[in-house]
C-alpha cells in the first residue's frame, strides 16, 4: 500500500497542490492527470522520494519515505524521461544497471524487448535509437528487476499505437503475475484511462479522483 497523508508540495510563492490524501492499493492501476504544470512529475517525486514534501508524508508499507527510509523501496521508477549512455548499446546499457541489484539477466531483458519488438535493436548504440525506441529501452529498465511499485511518467510518450498496446499488454500481464504489485502512472492521454483502475486529476492544487 502507499499512502499519501495530507501531502503538500510548495515552490517559493507557488503552491503545486495541498492536502492530498490517497491510497494506492495492490493490484490496482491508477492514472494520474493534468495538464503540463499542474505537477504530475513533482507528484511522482514525492512518492518515490526524489523530492521532499513541504507538509505531510508519503508511507509505503506503513514507512514513511524519507523519514524511515530515503526512498521507496522495490520500485521501478520512470520519471521525466531517464537518459542512458550514449555511446553503448541498448543491451549494454541494461546489463549495467542489471548488474546493480543482480535480479534482471540477459534472457529478463531480452523477453521484455521482445515484448515491444525492440530485441533486434538492443544492440544498437543509444545514441542511434530514435525517440521511440529510447522510450522502450526505459519501460525495459523500469520493469527488468520484477518490482513490487512501478511509478511511470508519461511512459506512452513518443510511442506509435501499436508500441502503445504492447506496452498496456505488458503492464496488464506485469500485475496480473503478483497481486501485491502496484502501478502508478501519468498520461496527457485520456485514452488510458479505460486501462486504469482508478483515475486521479491534479487540479485546484489538490488530487481529486474521478474513478
Amino acid at each position: 500500500m502507499i499512502e499519501l497523508i495530507n501531502l503538500g508540495k510548495q515552490y517559493k510563492q507557488k503552491i503545486l497542490f495541498q492536502d492530498v490524501n490517497v491510497i494506492f492499493n495492490e493490484g490496482k492501476k491508477s492514472f494520474i492527470k493534468g495538464i503540463n504544470g499542474s505537477g504530475k512529475s513533482v507528484l511522482m517525486k514525492l512518492i518515490v522520494g526524489y523530492s521532499t514534501p513541504t507538509k505531510g508524508m508519503v508511507k509505503v508499507a506503513g514507512k514513511i519515505i524519507g523519514v524511515d527510509q530515503d526512498f521507496i523501496p522495490d520500485a521501478g521508477v520512470f520519471i521525466n524521461a531517464p537518459d542512458f549512455i550514449k555511446s553503448w548499446t541498448g543491451a549494454e546499457n541494461l546489463l549495467y544497471l542489471a548488474n546493480i541489484r543482480k535480479v534482471a539477466n540477459e534472457k529478463k531483458i531480452r523477453f521484455l524487448a521482445s515484448q515491444l519488438n525492440l530485441e533486434k535493436d538492443l544492440n544498437k548504440k543509444y545514441k542511434h535509437y530514435s525517440l521511440g525506441m529510447k522510450q522502450k529501452l526505459r519501460i525495459i529498465q523500469a520493469l527488468m528487476d520484477e518490482p513490487t511499485y512501478l511509478i511511470l511518467d508519461e511512459p506512452f510518450d513518443a510511442l506509435d499505437k501499436n508500441s502503445r498496446e504492447n506496452v498496456l499488454n505488458l503492464l496488464d500481464n506485469y500485475l496480473s503475475e503478483n497481486a501485491q504489485r502496484i502501478l502508478i502512472f501519468s498520461s496527457h492521454n485520456d485514452r488510458m484511462e479505460d486501462f486504469a483502475d482508478h483515475i486521479y486529476e491534479l487540479e485546484n492544487q489538490t488530487l481529486l479522483q474521478i474513478k
